[in-house]
């Protein structure tokens, strides 16, 4: 009786104080956490680090597998930097009469009006060159090298059989008509083509003297023309052509190659099993592949000739034209010009 009258006298105070001790109670014995309750976390080894706080324990590599490192993947090989101001520097490859497709290609280069800060031509491609440095006109290059007769290159017997490896100096009638007796030192545009010594076993990039001598020794070579003193075309020197460009100002260095392998089971010369098509296959193949000191290639469409088919030079400048325009579309843009 006592104690229910005491229950019934607690004051409203009293009976919310107690109802909040009992809800704290409540609320604490949800958080506690027993043992059993909180996952085992290991013991760092020496030399170990520990696990930062927030992430998952670093797991002991003496029970797993070592994990074996993959290496970066290579960086692509860079583009060539086109210059904010480009000088052109352009390289005439060899090729016989596959050369006759630079022409057209020098007169897209004349109607892109790309200027050109230094030339150098390879083997039939030398005297297109040099006519080119010397007046710098497209026209010009067409209206000489066309005045190139068939006998001056290949002498022909009765039958019609062409004799290879003449004379080179059976062009001198045409280099003095063509040049007028001037020296490539007195070109408007600096000019150089390679020959190799075979005595010395050098090459040299030939830029002065007379006009015939310097022919000779860049336009020897096989099947056309036997060596001259020893020296023959440079026909591989290409790099030692380009770091010359550059040393004349140029500062992006254009390939034309014209030696594209021939079509439809033809060879490089009339009798595919001669000697002379295995070296001309063996000089394709060289200027297929990355040339140090070249910024770009220009390759000319002149699959349907091999280098001896002189006859079918107005077809072969005609072919060079139509392929070197499309190409130097987009070498133009990339110019600025």
């Amino acid at each position: 009786m006592s104690s229910l009258s005491s229950r019934k006298n607690k004051s409203p105070v009293m009976r919310a104080t107690c109802g909040a001790l009992a809800l704290l109670f409540m609320v604490g014995c949800q958080t506690i956490r027993t043992r059993k309750d909180v996952p085992k976390q290991p013991v760092p080894r020496p030399g170990q680090p520990s696990a930062p706080v927030g992430q998952a324990p670093i797991p002991d590599r003496d029970d797993e597998e070592e994990i074996a490192e993959v290496p970066p993947a290579p960086p692509p090989p860079p583009a060539p930097v086109i210059p904010t101001m480009p000088r052109i520097g352009i390289i005439l490859g060899g090729g016989g009469a596959k050369t006759f497709a630079h022409i057209g290609f020098l007169h897209e280069l004349t109607r892109a009006k790309v200027p050109v800060q230094a030339i150098g031509g390879v083997e039939f491609a030398a005297p297109m060159a040099a006519l080119y440095a010397n007046k710098g006109l497209a026209n010009d290059v067409e209206w000489q090298m066309f005045k190139l007769k068939d006998e001056e290159i290949l002498k022909k017997s009765l039958l019609g059989a062409a004799s290879k490896n003449v004379d080179v100096t059976n062009l001198r009638d045409f280099l003095n008509v063509a040049f007028n007796r001037i020296k490539p030192e007195d070109f408007r545009v600096p000019f150089a083509c390679p020959a190799n010594s075979l005595k010395k076993n050098q090459v040299y990039l030939m830029n002065r003297g007379s006009v015939d001598q310097v022919m000779y020794q860049c336009m020897a070579y096989p099947p056309f023309f036997k060596p001259y003193e020893g020296v023959v075309a440079g026909v591989r020197d290409i790099t030692a052509l380009a770091n010359y460009l550059r040393s004349k100002g140029a500062n992006f260095i254009v390939f034309v190659n014209v030696l594209q392998p021939p079509s439809a089971g033809k060879a490089y010369v009339p009798d595919p099993s001669g000697t002379d098509n295995v070296l001309w296959a063996e000089i394709a193949g060289s200027y297929s592949k990355p040339l140090p000191g070249i910024d770009s290639v220009i390759s000319l469409e002149t699959s349907g000739y091999d280098i001896m088919d002189f006859e079918k030079r107005r077809e072969i400048m005609a072919k060079g034209a139509d392929s070197a325009a499309r190409q130097l579309k987009t070498l133009t843009r990339k110019w600025g010009l």
